[in-house]
């Protein structure tokens, strides 16, 4: 049923035929940045091929599921979409279900045998090839594609969320092997685009419509380290400043500590439309649980990274990781963790609770800290973290800042939302639509979140 589907939106349809309806493909993406740009390739690959995205799974041909395989609850997330669907395809057989991404490429055919009725598992290599893996696709037969190969970066740039902003994927993959992190073995070795390329799709972007573009890598700071050519991310920061003028914004994440450098300091502080977030993941604030994980620095170490940036970049606003309860951590650990978070001032903190990877060199370790006792940590890491960024909130209040409008507020039909450089989050009252342009507004209240102002 679907490949006839499939074919059908390749013919070109005679006068004289009836017109039969383009097969239609429902995808929700999980996880990180890289897996939704992953998703926007994938849908301009299918749109190419004349297929239509619908909203609901009930509307759909196709169903994928774009995944992360980080962390268990975002694997059982996952599943519980997959068994939601088995009333679905008995109701429509030639539906066809398919996975998509780390989890795929990770958990393999487990998937088949815990979820039956999924017809597709496509692996981070091969997600470029969906439309054509959709074809092999027979009923009762089922396709598995996880073998590595070259990524073309081809994108369709009229598929994307938003109109006036856009991710730009930098490089792929990380060849740093943290005891806890799955991604080295789903995503491969790092591989960085050339400069040349990642410029004129910024451009295609910025010339329709795109205004602010952020780069991403698993370890954005070690862009252009593979391509042996003196290639890095501050040379690539600095030509997007200069080439794209239609840019009001250029953003880089996720960085690493060991790659800190005073070039990459010096371009973003020369370069105003650089944002001044920095994401710089630490993990952990005791230096032997950092050396378990095989993070590659000391606290001392991150604390330099920071001072570098810090003192190049005035008002570097910072967020970081945070993983509780790995495996050996003390109550002594913990407490350097949360010591360092109130020295460190982090504008935001992410904080993960530690969860076993299958795969991954922690796995045999076991989870020997109780899940009670890692819920009480994750949350007194966030209130400290709240405290700082309610009080960190509280002193911009009065000044003014340009703010990115990124449309209207979800909590307020009233009120327009928007970042700053810094990324901050500013809510503001409009009569117009000011939606990806640059608005003065006056800082006057805030929670730890979120920052409230009127337009100047």
């Amino acid at each position: 049923m679907f490949l006839t589907l499939l074919e059908s939106s390749r013919v070109v349809t005679q006068a004289t035929q009836a017109t039969a309806d383009p097969p239609s493909v429902f995808l929700e993406d999980m996880g990180c940045q890289m897996n939704r740009l992953d998703s926007e390739l994938v849908l301009g690959k299918l749109k190419r091929e004349g297929f239509r995205r619908v909203p609901t799974p009930s509307e759909a041909d196709v169903v994928l599921y774009y995944t992360c395989s980080v962390r268990e609850r975002a694997e059982e997330k996952v599943y519980g979409h997959l068994g939601a669907l088995k009333h679905l395809k008995r109701e429509k057989p030639g539906m066809v279900i398919g996975v998509m991404g780390c989890m795929a490429q990770n958990l393999k055919e487990l998937i088949f045998e815990r979820a039956p009725h999924v017809d597709l598992v496509v692996g981070t290599s091969r997600f470029e090839d969906v439309a054509e893996l959709l074809g092999e696709v027979r009923h009762g037969e089922r396709v598995m594609a996880l073998d590595r190969k070259d990524l073309g970066f081809d994108r369709d740039i009229s598929v994307r969320p938003r109109q006036h902003t856009a991710f730009i994927n930098a490089m792929r993959g990380c060849n740093k092997f943290c005891t806890f992190c799955i991604v080295p073995y789903t995503q491969g070795r790092e591989r960085s685009r050339s400069v040349e390329d990642l410029i004129a799709e910024a451009k295609q972007l910025s010339d329709d419509g795109v205004v602010e573009v952020t780069l991403l890598g698993q370890r954005i700071d070690t862009y252009g380290l593979d391509l042996n050519d003196g290639t890095t991310l501050s040379k690539l920061l600095t030509r997007l400043h200069e080439e794209v003028p239609g840019l009001v914004r250029i953003g880089y994440i996720t960085s690493h500590p060991n790659h800190m450098t005073d070039d990459l300091a010096r371009a973003v502080a020369d370069h105003p439309r650089i944002s001044r977030y920095l994401h710089l993941p630490v993990q952990s604030g005791s230096d032997r649980t950092l050396k378990a994980m095989n993070r590659g620095y000391t606290v001392d170490e991150y604390r330099r990274a920071i001072d570098l940036m810090r003192n190049r970049i005035d008002d570097l606003s910072m967020a970081t990781d945070w993983i509780v309860g790995y495996p050996g951590e003390t109550e002594e650990d913990f407490t350097a963790s949360v010591a360092l978070l109130r020295e460190m001032e982090f504008q935001g903190s992410f904080v993960f609770k530690y969860s076993p990877r299958l795969g991954t060199r922690a796995f045999d370790e076991g989870d020997p800290v109780p899940r009670e006792e890692k819920a009480r940590r994750n949350q007194v890491l966030l209130e400290e973290q709240r405290v700082i960024s309610l009080r960190r909130n509280q002193v911009r209040l009065g000044t003014e800042v340009d703010v990115l409008v990124e449309g209207i507020s979800k909590r307020d039909a009233g009120k327009y939302t928007g970042r700053t450089d810094r990324n901050l989050i500013v809510c503001f009252p409009a009569g117009r639509d000011l939606t990806g342009r640059l608005a003065r507004v006056k800082l006057t209240d805030c929670t730890s979140l979120t920052l409230f102002g009127e337009l100047v």
